[in-house]
Formats: C-alpha cells, structure tokens, sequence
C-alpha cells in the first residue's frame, strides 16, 4: 500500500484559505507565511504527543556506541543515528538475528527446550529432565531462555538486558515528527489541520487583541480578532479528547480480554 504524506506549503495554503488571510493586510513585519510556519512548529510537537513519527533499523549489538566503558559493560547504549533525526520520545530494542540463527532458536526453544519433548514426556520426572536437557542446549547453543528486554533512558540512550554479545538488535523509536510535515500520513491530515488552525487562530489573537495602531484593515481585523477570541478553549478542548481516546489507534496500548 502506498502511503502519501503531507506538505507544510499545502497546510500553510489550506490554512490562510480556510481562514481569510490571503486578502487581509496583517500589521506584522514578516508575512503570513513565515508566522504560520513557525506555530506549526508547536503544533507538530503537541500532534507528535498523539501520533509520534515511528523509525525503526537494525544494528549489529558489537557496532552499538556506548557513552564509555562502563556504561558499556551495563549494556547501555546510544541509538542509531537515524533513529534520532528528531526528537526521540520512546525507543524499545528487541533481539533479531539472521534466518539461520532464527530458525536454530526456534528449533531449540521448541523441540528441545520444550517440557513435551517426542510429545511422550507426560509424567513429572520426564518433564524435569526434558527441562534441564532444554536448558543445558540453549545454553550451549547460545540461546537464553530468559528473554532479551530493553529500557529506554531518555537522551537517545537505551539499555539492553539479556542480548547475546553477537546478535543483531531491532531498534523501533518514537519520535516527533519532522517539520517539515513529511513524516506525517495524509491520513491524519484532519486531525492535524483541527489542531494548526486553532494554534494559528490562538497565536494571531493573542498578537493582535492589543494592537491599536492596526492600518487600514482595522475592520476587518477586528472580525477575525473575535472569531479568533476562544481559539484557546477550544483548542484545550480538543487536546483533552484526544488524551481520552488517541490510544484508541495504538495497538501496543490496547488491552484485550
């Protein structure tokens, strides 16, 4: 499936549209476009809190960098560079391998580190034999029963428990969105214009409410001043319905029962 992402020149576009600014002379220094441009900028920070950029890569553990030996040895490391083109919010590791590997893991975790070993081992000394048979091999193959995890540490920084030194890591990271708007699905177009409109209406209110010397469009400004008076409310209104459901699209946070 091919997935479409947005253009900040088209928000920009859309949003002077919607809002009457293509024929209303503004008293500011730099034009419409720049002042837009630069309160999307919070607007992709606040949007990313909902629907953050996701990145993933993978790298060999031994090619990692570690802020120094010791951290190193506590299996702390700096995230690809990639993944940190942005601001990263979450980063979670998990182990990954070649085909090869993958398939002797699971032929090890399944057929001789499974208690059912030949399905026959039903009675309990069996089941304690297939068990320390199971482990002694994982072991020996180089295979943990104890699950590889990773906790993330905030400043592009992760640690890994349990990875095996030679292994390769699956890094998936949540970050905020470029600004330029590119990592940004076309799908979420309407939620994303709801929340720039209202930081646009928000920020040129708060601009011009006290403005006395505003030229020639006075009239006209002051319309849209009103229009724009509870662009604040509306916009903690919809930021508060969002917490309420926005991990309704996120699978890792659903619950099941």
């Amino acid at each position: 499936m091919v997935v479409f992402f947005m253009n900040i020149s088209d928000v920009i576009n859309d949003i002077k549209l919607t809002q009457g600014l293509n024929n209303i002379a503004l008293p500011f220094k730099q034009p419409v476009e720049i002042i837009i441009q630069d309160v999307l900028k919070t607007t992709v920070r606040e949007f990313s809190e909902f629907k953050p950029c996701e990145r993933e890569t993978y790298e060999m553990r031994k090619n990692l960098r570690s802020p120094n030996e010791i951290s190193k040895k506590m299996g702390i490391y700096i995230l690809p560079e990639v993944l940190t083109k942005t601001k990263v919010k979450y980063a979670d590791a998990y182990f990954a391998s070649d085909k090869f590997q993958t398939e002797e893991a699971m032929m090890n975790a399944f057929t001789i580190g499974t208690p059912f070993v030949g399905f026959g081992s039903y009675y309990p000394q069996d089941i304690l034999n297939a068990e320390m048979t199971g482990v002694a091999i994982n072991k020996f193959a180089g295979v943990s029963s104890q699950q590889p995890t990773s906790k993330w540490l905030g400043f592009n920084k992760i640690q890994l428990f349990d990875f095996p030194n030679e292994c390769c890591v699956h890094f998936i990271a949540k970050c905020v969105h470029d600004p330029s708007l590119e990592t940004i699905p076309d799908t979420c177009y309407d939620s994303f214009m709801q929340l720039a409109t209202l930081d646009v209406q928000k920020t040129m209110y708060n601009n011009l409410k006290n403005m006395t010397n505003v030229g020639s469009a006075f009239k006209e400004i002051q319309i849209k001043i009103d229009d724009w008076a509870g662009a604040e409310s509306a916009r903690n209104d919809l930021l508060e319905k969002w917490r309420t459901t926005f991990h309704l699209d996120d699978l890792d946070l659903l619950q099941f029962f």
